[in-house]
């Protein structure tokens, strides 16, 4: 009797003991962005059900996702940034372009919030030891393989088509990828400055039906007048690849350009979802939760929201404290391929080609 009775107060002192336990704190987390209706852009909530399907399959996540609407000018990213931190969220996943990304850095020098950037290729993010971290390579990194990959196709005229609409990063990206392929001097260039989203098709016919070897379209977002740019080319140029960002891995790009899908040849953070059972394992489970295959930079909104989960569930709940822990770990695991960062919270990365586009269409 003195041993049931003794258990059961071990039992009830436990229970006393849960019942005054702190409860975890949940964490906010701003993430999503979308885009305004108008010509050349989409409402895409790609990113916003990325963090849905994320706390649906993992329901003990300390994270909550705070809803950000961004009306895609470069000028509100810093003040809905403020007003997010304002109101206490000091963490965030952003698919702000280098455009969006560039003017609000400020905020993510001095500590008061930590984000994680899967879309910015800006070199002025680069080597900064502030609390802006970005889980994809910067654009030289980028814009040297998409000269690698030029120097391999025989021909001897590229015509760059270059989007005016962001030009922190298609501006340097220029740079970099002709100097890159001039070395060679087997290439001549024809650069064309243009605001993507707003062109029209009669204004680029004397343009495009000039003879070329290849096009590279240099845009930084998914917008689907590029498959129409890629459609346009195509039709005077039947036989010549088109090159295109990591950025344009999106339904909404690839489903517009029509047959010219089958000579686009793309560089990609992730492999080809037939290549990558990762890659494909997800976009079917996002697929059959919402009706949709994403744009391919929710790919990156997925692995940071797994790695703030993680420096989260270790009882890291400060930006100062996830910084020292995302830094500090040599390689995080993710369910689409490890994350290594650098100590100023850059990657170093390799990219995939992908040419076979139609498979990556639903």
């Amino acid at each position: 009797m003195i041993g049931l009775l003794a258990v059961a107060g071990l039992i009830a002192a436990a229970g006393m003991c849960w019942l005054h336990a702190p409860a975890v704190r949940p964490i906010q987390v701003g993430i999503g962005i979308d885009l305004p209706v108008i010509y050349g852009a989409v409402i895409d909530p790609s990113d916003k059900n990325t963090g849905d399907l994320f706390l649906e399959e993992h329901p003990q996540s300390r994270i909550r996702v705070y809803d950000m609407y961004n009306d895609a000018r470069p000028e509100t990213a810093a003040p809905d940034l403020e007003a997010a931190i304002a109101r206490g969220v000091r963490f965030f996943v952003t698919t702000h372009a280098s455009s969006h990304a560039v003017p609000s850095l400020y905020l993510f020098a001095d500590g008061r919030a930590l984000g994680i950037n899967v879309a910015s290729a800006s070199q002025v993010l680069s080597g900064q030891d502030d609390f802006l971290l970005r889980i994809i390579p910067d654009l030289r990194q980028e814009q040297l393989e998409l000269a690698r990959l030029v120097e391999q196709l025989p021909g001897e005229r590229l015509l760059v088509l270059q989007d005016t609409g962001n030009p922190a990063y298609t501006d340097p990206a220029f740079a970099v990828f002709s100097g890159a392929l001039s070395a060679s001097g087997r290439w001549t260039i024809v650069q064309h400055q243009l605001k993507v989203a707003e062109f029209q098709p009669a204004e680029l016919g004397a343009l495009m039906a000039a003879p070329y070897d290849a096009l590279y379209i240099l845009a930084g977002s998914f917008m689907p007048p590029i498959g129409n740019l890629a459609q346009l080319f195509h039709r005077h140029h039947p036989q010549a690849p088109i090159l295109l960002t990591p950025w344009a891995r999106s339904p909404a790009v690839l489903e517009q350009a029509g047959d010219a899908i089958d000579r686009v040849i793309l560089i990609g953070h992730y492999g080809s979802r037939h290549d990558d059972p990762a890659v494909d394992d997800y976009l079917r489970r996002f697929d059959a939760r919402f009706g949709y295959t994403p744009q391919g930079m929710t790919l990156g909104t997925r692995q940071a929201l797994e790695l703030l989960d993680q420096a989260f569930a270790r009882g890291h709940d400060t930006p100062e404290a996830v910084k020292r822990y995302l830094l500090a770990t040599p390689v995080h695991q993710t369910s689409l391929g490890p994350i290594t960062f650098d100590r100023y919270g850059d990657v170093t990365a390799s990219f995939h080609t992908l040419t076979e586009l139609r498979q990556e269409l639903p």
